[in-house]
């Protein structure tokens, strides 16, 4: 009798100690990432859209003699995909706060914003800022768009 009291209470202090515990889990596969530049005056905005299946990227320019929209489209490998997602940390990336907004003078910003189920965090921040914790995302973000721009395939509006 003892021995089935101990392992029903055992099993109880399990269920408890496990149904209090938090656990927050995060699906990587559900980001939806944009990284880009806005700039004002006719510089307009660059941005690729990066999800866990693609990469799409946009450029439009409102003004001026390379005015237009440029769209460009490619499926991204899960490994590419891991590759973004590992390098940078979710948590702090949501704690961060860049607000610049040199493009309300007629500057440029560099944006990065991630949208999970709907909810979007955004830094903005100057192109020579040192963004806490971002380093190796911005750097495999730059390299992506980079190579967006030399796509062959391009459709323009």
């Amino acid at each position: 009798m003892r021995y089935i009291l101990k392992v029903v209470l055992f099993f109880f202090i399990s269920i408890l100690f496990v149904g209090c515990t938090d656990k927050t889990i995060v699906e990587y596969e559900k980001f939806t990432i944009e990284f880009g530049s806005e700039c004002g005056w006719c510089g307009g905005q660059e941005f690729i859209t990066v999800t866990n299946s693609n990469i799409e990227y946009v450029r439009n320019i409102p003004c001026g003699e390379n005015m237009g929209t440029t769209s460009k489209f490619r499926e991204m490998s899960s490994d590419e995909w891991d590759t973004i997602i590992l390098s940078f940390d979710y948590s702090l990336y949501k704690m961060l706060e860049y607000t610049n907004c040199n493009v309300c003078v007629d500057g440029c910003d560099e944006i990065i914003r991630i949208t999970e189920d709907g909810s979007a965090h955004e830094l903005r921040y100057s192109f020579s800022d040192k963004v806490e914790g971002m380093e190796k995302l911005r750097g495999l973000l730059s390299e992506k768009m980079d190579e967006m721009r030399e796509l062959d395939f391009t459709a323009k509006y």
